[in-house]
C-alpha cells in the first residue's frame, strides 16, 4: 500500500506525542481537548494563498463520539449572485471523485444481483462502434480495468480543448458520448491491465454501462441504491449547475483564480457529480463497510489490488500513515475533499475512525495538513512516549493537568538555564523559551497558546525533561 510520502512533498514525518484521555465509551462528543485540536487542526489547514479559502470537516469514532467542524468561508462572495457566507458543519459540497467510490459500489451491486462480472469484457455492454472506433484498445478492455484504472484509455481532464471548453462554458450540458470521446481521444496510454493510469473517461464508462444493463439513469439508480436506502437527506446529483442549499464553492487556480461553484453537472457524470455532506458521506462509508450495501464476498472485490493496479482497488485508493490502513478516495473539482477510513485501534479510536472533509481550493495538501496530524493526534499507540527519560532531570510534577490559566512545576532542584519547548500534535515547536532559572509557576494566559494537545520539553545541559499537557 502507498506511504502518504509517495505522494506528497512529506519524506521525514515527525511523529509527535500527544496526549491520552479516558472517556466513556458512551459519549456523544469527544474530549474537549480533542474537539479543540481538531478545530485547530482544520483551521491551520487553510491554504494560504487564497484570501476568502473555507474547509468543513467530520470525523466520526464507531460507538465512541462524532465531531463536525468549519472554518473559513464557504463562498467567497466572487460569483454573481453568490454573497460571501461563512462556512457551517453542515453545508453540502462537491466530492469530486469520491463520487467514483459510489459508482463502483453500484457496479459491485450489479455484481452481486447477477447482471455483470467484472470480468466481462465492455464490449457485451456497448455498441460496437463506441468499443472499436472510438475507445480503440488494443486488447480487450474488462470492467475491472475500468474499476481500478488498469484500462489504458486517456483521462479526459488531461484533454486540453475540453478542459478549455468546460472552462469557457461551465453550465454547458456534456454527454456521456463527449466524456468518452475526449479521453479516449488521446489514444491508448498502454494495453489493458499492463500498468495504471488514472483515468476520469473509466468512470464514464461505467456510468454508460449501468446505464445499458439497468435501463435506468446512472442517477436513479445511485439514488435507488445508496442515497434512499441510507437516507442520505443531504446527498444528490444535481440537476441544475447550482447547488440549491447552503454550499462550499469551488475555486481553482489555474496562473489566476477562477469560480468553478456554478457548473453543469453533466460535465463529471459518474466520476465526480455527487453532492453531499461531511456526515452523509461518513454513513455512506460505514455502510459500506458494515456490509449494508453490498455483501462481503463484492466487499472483498472492492479491496482487491491486481498486480498492475498500483494500490488501487475497485474505487478504493489504498494508504498507510505511521504502519496504519488508510483506505478511502479523495476528490478534486476546483476544491479538495476526502473521505477514509482509518485502521487504528487506541483509547480516543478503539475501532478506527472515519473522515471527510471539504476545502473551498484545489490543491489543498490534504496529507500534511489532515490526514496525517490527526491520524497522530488520535492514535496512542504509536504515539506513546515515557513521560520521562531515566536519564534526565530529575523528577518535576506538574499540576494541574489539563491547565487553563495557571502551571505550577515542583522539583527537588535548583535548574538554572533551562530551555522549554512547546511542541504542537503536528512536532511544530510553536513556542520557545529561555529561563535562568526553573520558574514555579506559568502564567498560561500569557503564552497565547491555541488549545489542544502538547510536548512540553525541558532541557538541562544535556539533560531533557518531557511532559504531556493539555491546554483548556
Amino acid at each position: 500500500m502507498k506511504n502518504l510520502s509517495k505522494i506528497s512533498t512529506m519524506k521525514n514525518l515527525f511523529f509527535a506525542t500527544f496526549c491520552i484521555f479516558s472517556f466513556s465509551s458512551k459519549a456523544q462528543n469527544p474530549p474537549t481537548f480533542i474537539a479543540d485540536s481538531l478545530q485547530y487542526i482544520l483551521d491551520h489547514a487553510l491554504p494560504t494563498n487564497f484570501q476568502k479559502s473555507g474547509a468543513v470537516m467530520g470525523i466520526i469514532v464507531p460507538g465512541q463520539w462524532t465531531w463536525f467542524g468549519a472554518s473559513g468561508n464557504a463562498i467567497a462572495g466572487v460569483t454573481a449572485g453568490q454573497a460571501e457566507t461563512t462556512a457551517l458543519p453542515n453545508n453540502q459540497f462537491r466530492v469530486g471523485s469520491i463520487t467514483k467510490t459510489m459508482l463502483a459500489t453500484c457496479i459491485l451491486k450489479l455484481e452481486q444481483n447477477g447482471l455483470l462480472s467484472i470480468n466481462d469484457p465492455i464490449s457485451m455492454y456497448l455498441r460496437s462502434t463506441l468499443v472499436n472506433d472510438t475507445i480503440a484498445s488494443s486488447g480487450t478492455v474488462l470492467i475491472r480495468h475500468l474499476l481500478n484504472h488498469t484500462s489504458g484509455i486517456g483521462n479526459s481532464g488531461d484533454n486540453t480543448a475540453c478542459q478549455t471548453d468546460v472552462l469557457t462554458n461551465p453550465t454547458a450540458f456534456k454527454s456521456l458520448e463527449e466524456a468518452i470521446y475526449c479521453g479516449a481521444s488521446l489514444g491508448e496510454t498502454f494495453e489493458p491491465g499492463f500498468a495504471w493510469a488514472y483515468s476520469n473517461t473509466n468512470y464514464s464508462i461505467l456510468a454508460m454501462i449501468l446505464e445499458n444493463i439497468t435501463g435506468m439513469s446512472y442517477e436513479e439508480y445511485l439514488q435507488q441504491t445508496i442515497i434512499s436506502p441510507l437516507g442520505l437527506q443531504n446527498t444528490l446529483i444535481p440537476t441544475s449547475s447550482q447547488i440549491q442549499n447552503a454550499h462550499i464553492g469551488c475555486y481553482w487556480n489555474i496562473g489566476s483564480w477562477i469560480d468553478l461553484t456554478i457548473i453543469n453537472p453533466s460535465i463529471y457524470k459518474g466520476w465526480a457529480d455527487v453532492v453531499s455532506t461531511t456526515e452523509d458521506l461518513m454513513h455512506f462509508y460505514q455502510a459500506l463497510t458494515n456490509l449494508e450495501i453490498i455483501n462481503a464476498t463484492e466487499l472483498a472485490v472492492m479491496h482487491t489490488i491486481d498486480a498492475a493496479s498500483y494500490d488501487y482497488g475497485m474505487g478504493l485508493d489504498f494508504y498507510t500513515i505511521s504502519g496504519f490502513d488508510y483506505i478511502g478516495h479523495y476528490g478534486e473539482v476546483a476544491n479538495t475533499s476526502g473521505l477514509f477510513r482509518a485502521s487504528i485501534s487506541s483509547s480516543l479510536a478503539p475501532n478506527g475512525y472515519y473522515i471527510a472533509y471539504n476545502f473551498n481550493t484545489q490543491g489543498v495538501d490534504m496529507q500534511n495538513k489532515i490526514d496525517v496530524p490527526i491520524l497522530q493526534l488520535l492514535n496512542n499507540s504509536a504515539l506513546s512516549v515515557s513521560e520521562n527519560s531515566k536519564e534526565s532531570l530529575n523528577q518535576i510534577l506538574f499540576y494541574p493537568n489539563p491547565v487553563k490559566e495557571e502551571l505550577h512545576l515542583i522539583f527537588d532542584n535548583k535548574y538554572q538555564d533551562v530551555s522549554i519547548k512547546w511542541i504542537d500534535f503536528t512536532g511544530k515547536i510553536v513556542l520557545h523559551e529561555n529561563y535562568l532559572q526553573l520558574p514555579n509557576l506559568m502564567d498560561m494566559t500569557s503564552k497565547k497558546l491555541e488549545k489542544g494537545c502538547y510536548l512540553l520539553e525541558i532541557e538541562n545541559g544535556n539533560s531533557k525533561y518531557m511532559q504531556k499537557l493539555i491546554l483548556e
